[in-house]
């Protein structure tokens, strides 16, 4: 299963107004809002999802949300927002309920966190996992396909053509960075094809 309109692409995670600004005038169209405060961000992120801008948003690093079912709905019907990224389960289930994709993120620092995350994948099954750290993606993809067929993004310390390359190459749907070099480098060229 592919992830629809972000196969085989960059995802910018962003962190501020600032690169915020900077991926729309890039033109991309779907964007991870990884860290920082979601309140200085909430106008222009809640017009470029008006916009038809697919915005993900890290549940756990984000500042200004709880991690309640308030919060959920306030994405997902006053925001419009796309989705929600997780490394806990019983949110991403939650966030189900109010329609918006889930994305579960798996630490892969050793074979147990890897082993942890992949066994804690709940039903409904996410929309996708978000593997971290992405460079890791290309010795841990075997271990993946065994247990899952969801899409696979590759998050954290992509910070060269190379690296996200070889991410893609790997077989991950999508590489997300916060490196602004990498963003326009993959407008310039398709990257891993």
């Amino acid at each position: 299963m592919r992830t629809p309109g972000l196969s085989r692409a960059m995802l910018p995670a962003i962190r501020d107004s600032n690169t915020l600004h900077q991926a729309l005038d890039l033109g991309y169209r779907q964007l991870l809002v990884e860290r920082g405060s979601l309140l200085a961000m909430l106008g222009p992120l809640a017009g470029a999802a008006r916009q038809g801008v697919a915005i993900f948003v890290n549940l756990d690093a984000v500042e200004g949300l709880a991690a309640d079912s308030a919060a959920l709905a306030f994405l997902a019907t006053d925001l419009g927002f796309s989705g929600v990224l997780s490394v806990k389960p019983h949110l991403l289930h939650d966030a189900s309920r109010f329609r918006l994709r889930t994305v579960q993120r798996i630490h892969a620092i050793d074979s147990t966190g890897l082993e942890t995350g992949l066994n804690s994948l709940g039903l409904p099954a996410p929309y996708a996992i978000a593997i971290a750290p992405a460079v890791a993606i290309p010795q841990v993809m075997p271990t993946i396909r065994e247990s899952t067929n969801v899409p696979v993004w590759g998050t954290g310390f992509i910070t060269t053509t190379d690296q996200a390359a070889a991410v893609l190459a790997a077989g991950a749907d999508v590489v997300s960075s916060a490196e602004q070099k990498l963003w326009r480098e993959f407008r310039d060229a398709r990257i891993g094809d």
